[in-house]
């Protein structure tokens, strides 16, 4: 098995949301800190990194700006604005800005409350 190089950065943001026909308390409009952390992988390093931390955060912040103090439902590719979509979204957003021939972004988990929390990931 090859051997893969991974990092790890994170960010959050604040937002509101509700699911419309969902039969618990979360179709009530309610607002969240969501902690989203995106991991890029290598199968090498280029001077010694994946990619440089900082230039991965601002990819973040990028994905995440459009999010931040809004209510998701107004966002229509959101629908419906569950934690797993959010992640599939960031994870393209951050592909877009992030992916090359040498790094590909493995995964983005999204933590909408304390303990839960999704994940998106394609097959490598």
């Amino acid at each position: 098995m090859a051997a893969t190089y991974t990092i790890i950065v994170s960010t959050s943001f604040s937002a509101a949301h509700r699911l419309p026909g969902h039969p618990g308390p979360c179709a009530a409009l309610h607002g969240h800190n969501f902690e989203v952390t995106a991991e890029l992988a290598a199968p090498r390093l280029a001077g010694g990194m994946v990619a440089d931390f900082l230039d991965v955060r601002a990819a973040l912040d990028a994905a995440t700006a459009r999010l931040d103090h809004t209510c998701l439902n107004d966002i229509p590719e959101l629908a419906p604005p569950t934690a797993e979509v959010l992640a599939a979204w960031i994870y393209a957003q951050l592909r877009e800005r992030l992916a090359d021939d040498r790094v590909r972004v493995a995964r983005v988990t999204v933590v909408e409350s304390p303990g839960l929390a999704a994940s998106y990931a394609e097959d490598a």
